[in-house]
């Protein structure tokens, strides 16, 4: 299949085999606002008589209950990838998500440079020369307008992007390897509302959860490093959570267990220390993140106020357990020394107290 030629609105099994590796979900690093299916070491797709054998091929579909921000609050890349064998498993996570039956893109990875050069050579030899990306030192853009489509060309992110920008902004354009891009008129403030328009306001949360984090970073009795998935389960927190297999798109293997609550923004992340996660007493709590304190009850043996100011929790602290102290007065986060923990206390864009992710220093 030559994916120069897609028109990017095709029903998704047209594009696909199930035959091939097949995972579908959620994946931040490559875009948070929709849905994705990844392909990994098909030998169908071929790119104007490129070969993109054994490479990762992801498909964009649209997704109105990923219109938020949630996800992205968890706290680095956040992976929920599910294997998709047919087409029941195919109905299902469309009707879960809210998405669509078509594709409105594709992202594909280019591994080599020699690849790189021949695929920028394909579209300028059809297109013309791109746009030159601002945010990026080698990326090219182009703004394809008769033909409703985007080009996104990030070399040194090792993607190649092409979407239907039909149902997309006309003016602006983000992910994680191009930026934000203006193509004339953008207000950055107006798009950035639209992708998250499904996000629900903390005035209007109900039932938040009532958080308690001990002196020593421990959550309503639970200790990272200590604590496993049974624990969890029989904590006072464990209310509204999603289990969720975190896994590695290449081979299928789990990397990472999760529990997600994506109404409140609370997320517990947890590490096998068996191949098989199916025993929750060998599953240890790695880490926590709560990311948004206007979601929560949340109060700190420490002392530390929920919505303070970055000065009030400078007061908490001497200047020696601050890490990252000579950066802390630009900086959105303020990490706290700690042997056994990484500790990161972030700050909004009111300069607040909004947020924190724990994680466990110890390598599983």
């Amino acid at each position: 299949m030559d994916l120069s030629k897609l028109q990017l609105n095709e029903k998704i099994e047209k594009v696909i085999s199930y035959n091939d590796s097949l995972y579908i979900g959620v994946e931040t690093v490559e875009y948070p606002f929709c849905l994705l299916i990844e392909v990994d070491n098909s030998t169908k797709y071929n790119f104007d008589g490129i070969e993109l054998k054994n490479q990762k091929i992801v498909f964009q579909i649209n997704s109105e209950l990923l219109k938020t921000d949630s996800i992205t609050k968890s706290g680095g890349g956040h992976i929920d990838l599910k294997s998709l064998r047919n087409g029941t498993d195919l109905k299902k996570t469309l009707k879960k998500f809210k998405a669509e039956d078509h594709i409105y893109g594709i992202r594909i990875e280019m591994d080599t440079t020699e690849q790189k050069n021949d695929i920028l050579k394909k579209i300028e030899l059809k297109y013309g020369k791109g746009t030159k990306n601002p945010n990026t030192d080698n990326g090219l853009y182009w703004n394809l307008k008769k033909l409703n489509k985007y080009i996104f060309y990030a070399p040194d992110y090792n993607r190649l992007i092409i979407l239907n920008n039909t149902n997309l902004s006309k003016t602006c354009y983000w992910d994680v390897f191009n930026g934000l891009i203006d193509f004339g008129g953008c207000d950055k403030e107006s798009y950035f509302k639209d992708l998250l328009v499904n996000t629900t306001k903390p005035e209007d949360i109900k039932n938040k959860p009532k958080i308690k984090i001990d002196k020593n970073w421990n959550i309503n009795g639970l200790t990272i490093g200590r604590s496993n998935e049974n624990d969890f389960k029989k904590s006072t927190i464990n209310k509204n959570f999603e289990r969720a297999t975190v896994i590695e798109g290449s081979s299928g293997d789990i990397k990472e267990l999760t529990y997600n609550n994506e109404y409140n923004y609370c997320y517990f992340f947890f590490n096998s220390t068996q191949k098989n996660n199916d025993n929750p007493n060998f599953n240890i709590l790695n880490a926590y993140s709560i990311s948004d304190f206007e979601r929560v009850e949340i109060s700190f043996e420490n002392g530390l106020l929920p919505l303070c100011s970055r000065a009030q929790v400078l007061k908490k602290f001497n200047k020696d357990e601050i890490e990252n102290y000579n950066d802390y007065t630009y900086s959105n986060n303020i990490k706290i020394k700690n042997d056994l923990l990484d500790i990161g206390l972030y700050f909004n864009d009111k300069d607040q107290l909004s947020s924190l992710y724990i994680l466990n220093k110890k390598k599983p």
